[in-house]
């Protein structure tokens, strides 16, 4: 652990570059498991719940709902605030996910490296999926995004993060916009920047997060 409490491990570079491989990132997320959420906080984190708002609208209660990258299971508890669901999360970080278990707000959980799809779903398995915060670690968004089209019924609903730098050099617009051509999806929802991570001296006013509800075809 680094010397400050209150951050993320040493591991990457930094948390503002990230990284894409999945060994490093859960040997990170595995260290950093016991005080993510405390470090959370004081960043000012609130897109697990931001994202719970904006999705829950279109959810009825009992809902089945994939976590997608559910780490110590933030999201799990944003949901929970607003109603009762069926949530099985998934990530490669096994103490994470043990952080998770301890919340008791999943029926499942599974660990998985999401980079090899198809995903160990049924197709139409879910009413809705969310992936906050998690995208910034998959270099290639749309094959895990496209899959998860097939995991949620039609009708369902996509709900995910992506960082404002990594929106641009990714072309998320484009990606948006090829799986509406392709049929696969709508999208109900596209936010504006809005604030990510204040409370972190490398995110402030120069990286903001996108949020994207989408439903599918």
């Amino acid at each position: 652990m680094t010397s400050d409490s209150n951050s993320e491990p040493d591991g990457f570079v930094s948390l503002k570059q990230g990284m894409s491989d999945p060994a490093a990132i859960g040997e990170y997320y595995n260290k950093w498991a016991g005080s993510y959420d405390e470090t959370l906080a004081t960043w000012d984190y609130a897109a697990p719940e931001e994202v719970a708002a904006l999705t829950v609208p279109h959810l009825a209660t009992g809902a089945a709902i994939l976590d997608v990258g559910c780490g110590t299971g933030l999201v799990s508890e944003a949901l929970a605030r607003h109603g009762r669901f069926d949530i099985h999360g998934i990530d490669l970080s096994e103490a994470s996910l043990k952080q998770a278990k301890a919340r008791g707000t999943y029926a499942r959980l599974t660990c998985y490296n999401m980079n090899n799809l198809p995903l160990p779903f049924e197709d139409e398995a879910f009413d809705g999926a969310l992936s906050v915060g998690v995208l910034t670690y998959i270099e290639d968004a749309e094959p895990l995004l496209r899959d998860l089209c097939r995991c949620v019924r039609s009708g369902g609903v996509i709900a995910f993060t992506q960082r404002t730098d990594l929106w641009q050099t990714r072309n998320f617009s484009a990606l948006l916009e090829r799986l509406v051509k392709d049929g696969l999806w709508t999208v109900l929802h596209k936010s504006g920047p809005r604030s990510y991570l204040p409370g972190h001296e490398d995110f402030t006013d120069e990286i903001k997060v996108i949020h994207t509800l989408c439903q599918v075809v």
